[in-house]
């Protein structure tokens, strides 16, 4: 009998006060938080004060990524990923939390 073997994927929950949590794969994660310049940890915090500039960096990223995508093949569309599709729900946790003032966190 063959055995099946699942790599261990870590499941991210982002929360904030005033927004509903976002739940996130660890490679989706990863990415995001290369485009933020955020050494991704088990546990952290995004104060209030890197709100703007990381959503600002999160949009800009959003948005080279359909400049990039408008000039891939169909075949090259069918195998990559979308960011601004899979960034969406973090990126409404990150506008909300603004709105609102108030920190995410994730790993508590």
């Amino acid at each position: 009998m063959d055995s099946v073997v699942y790599a261990k994927k870590m499941l991210y929950k982002f929360q904030s006060k005033n927004a509903a949590n976002c739940l996130m794969l660890e490679d989706l994660t990863k990415k995001i938080f290369q485009t933020l310049g955020k050494n991704l940890e088990p546990k952290g915090i995004l104060t209030v004060d890197e709100l703007p500039h990381f959503i600002n960096l999160l949009e800009t990223a959003i948005e080279q990524d359909v400049i990039a995508r408008s000039k891939m093949s169909k075949d090259q569309l069918a195998t990559s990923d979308r960011l601004g599709q899979r960034a969406f729900p973090f990126l409404t946790l990150l506008k909300s939390a603004n709105k609102y003032q108030d920190h995410i966190v994730w790993g508590v």
